[in-house]
């Protein structure tokens, strides 16, 4: 996946030169497509979790395969020990946190107002705010407990879906807050702002396109686009007003013309938005990979951090395929690429 037209500019910070190092460091320990393959070739789930801990994940090593999920959320729950740890300014790294925020936010709203279970959706101390605090927020409608932009959120969301009662409403609301809060944090960080812009765009491109496939109206279309990314809002209600097989077309001077088209035969194929999330992800990990060329900066440790997530998602997917007996062809296309 190529992200060519993309500039790429680092705001260069001394201050980060040690994190920087301890980066580089931990990037070389990330899973690269020879351990993936390792994985994708054990017999069985037991065997890809021995793979795991052999190449180095300590968690793995320390648990048994029934208690993967657990283990998995000790990694991320370290990653995020990590940050903290590694930030020289937790205003340039709190963003990262309160994406959890933002997300158990919604679990609890939803359990709250669509009788949805939580269940394996929240993953405690990874946010800014213990989950249990949003729970009661949520419950009690009394916001003043959480950060404000956390408090508006909630409230904004829950107030509108009293008056739509379309659950989509509170996807829209908490997103949109939530981007708001991200592009704020990250001004003035060049590489960061292009992450953001691209994340904006993969989000909207995909409502626009779910939108489009359930015929929905223009109006549903307008309230739900985030704003602010690289493509206007103009041109994405426009590509939604033309025919499907025009898109790629409209597209093809963007990121976004190849992923358009393989993502639609993909749904002419299978009726499946699968492969558009996987080639989303490719696509923001093949920009990630830039943050290899910054000196020193934020930038690395930012990177670093989201490679990460994405490597146990895919750990995840091994593991849940081979549980479930899938073949090693049909997890391996689900596979995103590697950071390494």
């Amino acid at each position: 996946m190529s992200v060519e037209l993309l500039e790429t500019k680092f705001r260069q910070d001394g201050a980060y030169g040690f994190t920087t190092g301890q980066i580089r460091a931990l990037e070389a320990k990330l899973l690269d497509g020879a351990k993936y393959q390792r994985m994708l070739e054990a017999s069985d789930a037991t065997e890809a979790w021995r793979a795991l801990a052999e190449a180095g994940y300590a968690n793995a090593a320390a648990a048994k395969l029934d208690s993967y999920d657990q283990a998995l959320q000790s990694e991320l729950r370290e990653l995020y020990e990590l940050v903290r740890r590694l930030t020289v300014r937790p205003c340039e790294t709190d963003w990262l946190a309160q994406r959890y925020d933002f997300h158990h936010l919604k679990v609890y709203l939803k359990a709250k107002l669509l009788s949805e279970d939580p269940g394996e959706s929240l993953v405690s101390g990874v946010g800014l705010v213990p989950p249990k605090l949003i729970e009661t927020a949520v419950q009690t409608e009394i916001w003043s407990a959480l950060p404000e932009e956390l408090a508006q959120a909630g409230a904004r969301a829950s107030r509108e879906y009293q008056t739509t009662k379309q659950a989509q409403t509170l996807d829209i609301i908490i997103d949109t807050e939530s981007f708001a809060l991200i592009k704020r944090n990250v001004a003035g960080h060049p590489y960061l702002e292009t992450l953001v812009a691209l994340w904006t765009d993969l989000l909207n491109l995909k409502t626009l396109l779910r939108a489009k496939l359930l015929h929905r109206e223009r109006a549903f279309v307008e309230r739900a686009l985030l704003p602010a990314g690289m493509l206007e809002k103009s041109r994405l209600l426009k590509l939604f007003e033309s025919a499907l097989e025009t898109w790629a077309e409209e597209l093809r001077h963007t990121e976004y013309g190849n992923l358009i088209a393989r993502s639609l035969r993909a749904w002419e194929e299978q009726k499946s938005l699968a492969l558009l999330e996987k080639l989303s992800d490719d696509l923001v990990t093949s920009y990630l990979k830039r943050a290899k060329l910054a000196l020193y900066g934020v930038e690395p440790l930012v990177a670093y951090v989201l490679a990460k997530e994405i490597e146990l998602k895919n750990i995840r997917m091994i593991l849940i395929g081979k549980l479930n007996g899938l073949s090693r062809e049909a997890i391996a296309e689900r596979l995103r690429v590697s950071y390494v």
